[in-house]
C-alpha cells in the first residue's frame, strides 16, 4: 500500500478540484465534518501507480466563504494498464499496458495473443500457462483511488479520462469532464458537465442540470428543480420528476430513447431522430 493524505486547515465548505485520469474517485459529504480530508492510494508497492501517488499534489486556498482544494494526480506513465515482468533464466521481459496481436522479437514470439518466451509458452488463449522456471511478477491490475471527505455545502469539479466518480451524501454543485468514466451521485443541487461514453446517474437533483454525452446514458431518479437540459447522441435519457419540479425540460438524443416520469406538469421538450419518446 502506498498513500498520500491531506487535511485542510480551514473549517469551511470546500470546492474540491480533482484531476485523476484512471482508477476511482470517491467523495463523501459528511455534515459532521469540519475540514476536508483527502487520501490518494494504490495497493501497489512499486511501479507507475506508486510514482503517480507519490507525485500527487494537494493544495489549499482560502476563498473567503469557502476553501478551494486542488488535487492533481499525474497521468500514469505507460498508460492505465498493468505492468508485468516475466523472467526466464537470465532474461527479463517487461510489459506495460501494450497489446500486440502478432509479431516477434529476440527471444519472444507473439501470435494471436499467444506468447512464447525463450522457447517456453507463457500465455495461451488469454491464460497464463508459464512453465517451470518462469517467474511472473509486477503490479497486476493496479489502480489509483482518490478518497475525498467534505463538509456540508461543498462542491466538486472533476477532470478525468477513465476514472469513475462515486458520491455519497449531498453536494452543492458537481461539474465534470470525463471521457469514459461513470458518474454516480446520491444528491446534487446543481449539475453540469460532459462525457463521451461514461454513464451519468443521479439519485436526487434539487435545482438544475446541463449535461451532455455521446454514447453514455443519463438518468436522474428524482428531479425537483426548475431547469433541466440533457442531450446525447446514442445514449438513453431517463428523468423522473417530483411534484416540486417546475419550468422547462429539454432532452434530446439522436438514436437513444427518452423516458420521462411524473413530468406531466412540466414543459417537456423531447427530441430524438430514431429513438423512442415515452412519457409515463
Amino acid at each position: 500500500m502506498t498513500e498520500k493524505t491531506f487535511t485542510a486547515s480551514a473549517a469551511l465548505p470546500t470546492v474540491a478540484y480533482i484531476t485523476s485520469h484512471v482508477g476511482q474517485v470517491t467523495v463523501t459529504v459528511n455534515p459532521n465534518l469540519k475540514t476536508a480530508q483527502v487520501k490518494v492510494h494504490t495497493a501497489d508497492s512499486e511501479g507507475p501507480f506508486v510514482d503517480a501517488v507519490n507525485n500527487t499534489t494537494i493544495s489549499e486556498r482560502n476563498a473567503g466563504h469557502e476553501t478551494h482544494l486542488n488535487i492533481n494526480v499525474p497521468k500514469v506513465n505507460g498508460g492505465s494498464g498493468s505492468t508485468s515482468v516475466v523472467q526466464i533464466g537470465g532474461s527479463r521481459f517487461s510489459f506495460n499496458g501494450g497489446v500486440v496481436n502478432t509479431g516477434s522479437m529476440t527471444g519472444v514470439t507473439i501470435s494471436n495473443g499467444d506468447i512464447w518466451m525463450g522457447g517456453q509458452q507463457i500465455v495461451s488463449g488469454g491464460r497464463v500457462v508459464a512453465q517451470q522456471g518462469a517467474v511472473v511478477s509486477g503490479s497486476g491490475l493496479g489502480t489509483i483511488t482518490v478518497e475525498v471527505q467534505l463538509p456540508a455545502n461543498s462542491s466538486v469539479d472533476l477532470q478525468t479520462t477513465s476514472a469513475d466518480l462515486s458520491i455519497t451524501g449531498d453536494l452543492n454543485h458537481l461539474s465534470f469532464h470525463t471521457v469514459s468514466g461513470d458518474i454516480d451521485a446520491q444528491g446534487v443541487r446543481t449539475l453540469s458537465g460532459n462525457t463521451t461514453s461514461g454513464d451519468i446517474e443521479v439519485d436526487r437533483l434539487a435545482v438544475s442540470a446541463s449535461v451532455s454525452s455521446v454514447s453514455g446514458d443519463i438518468e436522474v431518479e428524482s428531479y425537483s428543480g426548475n431547469s433541466f437540459s440533457a442531450n446525447t447522441v446514442s445514449g438513453d435519457i431517463e428523468l423522473a420528476a417530483t411534484p416540486a419540479a417546475t419550468g422547462g425540460v429539454n432532452v434530446s438524443t439522436v438514436s437513444g430513447d427518452v423516458t420521462t416520469r411524473g413530468a406531466g406538469h412540466l414543459n417537456v421538450r423531447p427530441s430524438t431522430v430514431s429513438g423512442r419518446v415515452r412519457n409515463r
